[in-house]
């Protein structure tokens, strides 16, 4: 998986683009440009841009030309299809930039690319994970969309073919959740989000991670377990797909919930806990406040990793919940 620190990538592409140019002169920058290979498997595989924010962009580069380079994987075209009767033949893949592409091809406006190598597609799209994530701003849905995919590559990759470990899958989830400053459960929780979302069309995937049609998280979540024969088209189908999937017995539930109810008021919820995580803490900087009002030592180092479980009793004298 690709790391940034300390890498200077405009300085790596230029060189990079420099260096091919120099080493083949029968390619010229001009003539890359002129037969540049967009491939959907690498177009769709990064959120798309909005309206709003495609708009905002093509205004831009009306404007002010298109001045960040296109990446293109420089590569084969034996790397790009297995059955190319040519397969050394030079190859030139558009990984990044495809919106700025398309707006410079629909207005005849220049652009500038830099080119880089990869051993494989897959290795491709690693990279292209790590530079959006390092580079965008993005809503919850895609970055969660984005660290659930990277899960889910680290977990089939490591090892090959055979079949990994629980302790090797959760060592993965743990790295990510540290990389990332999440709970290894949120990790988990964002593959199978990109496993419902997954199970939809390539039109309702990018409304949904764009912002632009709402859908709660756990819905996408719940069509992860479920089975669908063709991919879902529209949020009505999507809600009725789902629905057919939940419990039909919601009376009994209801009553069961009450039942528990009445026993946490009359224990007045001094068998039940609420874990304060440091997680939470930290994120919200709320990590002094936390240790002021506990009234814990002054040299408490609140970390991740910190949890603290009080009942619901002394979660409500702190003005944690509301009256049990």
């Amino acid at each position: 998986m690709a790391s940034f620190k300390g890498i200077d990538f405009k300085k790596q592409l230029a060189v990079s683009t420099a260096n091919t140019l120099k080493n083949n002169k029968l390619i010229s920058s001009e003539n890359i440009k002129n037969n540049i290979v967009v491939l959907d498997e690498l177009k769709r595989f990064i959120p798309a841009l909005n309206p709003d924010e495609y708009e905002a962009l093509e205004q831009s580069i009306i404007a002010n030309g298109c001045r960040t380079p296109l990446l293109i994987w420089n590569t084969t075209a034996g790397q790009v299809y297995p059955t190319a009767a040519q397969p050394d033949e030079p190859c030139f893949v558009l990984f990044d930039g495809h919106h700025r592409y398309e707006i410079c091809q629909k207005h005849g406006i220049d652009f500038q690319i830099d080119l880089m190598s990869f051993a494989s597609i897959e290795a491709v799209k690693d990279f292209m994970i790590d530079f959006q994530i390092g580079r965008r701003n993005m809503t919850p849905e895609q970055l969660s969309y984005l660290r659930g995919l990277k899960y889910q590559r680290m977990k089939s990759k490591q090892g090959g073919a055979r079949l990994k470990s629980e302790d090797e899958i959760q060592d993965t989830a743990e790295k990510l959740a540290e990389e990332f400053k999440v709970s290894v459960a949120t990790i988990k929780r964002d593959a199978v989000f990109v496993e419902g979302l997954d199970k939809l069309n390539h039109e309702l995937k990018d409304t949904i991670l764009a912002g632009t049609t709402k859908v709660e998280k756990k819905v996408i979540q719940q069509l992860a377990k479920t089975k669908v024969e063709t991919p879902v088209r529209t949020v009505e189908e999507l809600q009725q797909v789902v629905q057919v999937q939940l419990p039909k017995n919601t009376d009994r539930k209801s009553s069961l919930k009450e039942q528990i109810n009445e026993k946490v008021q009359i224990s007045r919820g001094k068998a039940l806990y609420l874990t304060v995580t440091g997680e939470f803490l930290l994120q919200n900087q709320l990590a002094e406040t936390w240790i002021e009002l506990r009234s814990l030592p002054a040299q408490t180092s609140i970390t991740l990793d910190y949890q603290e479980n009080i009942s619901l009793s002394e979660a409500e004298e702190l003005g944690l919940i509301s009256r049990i």
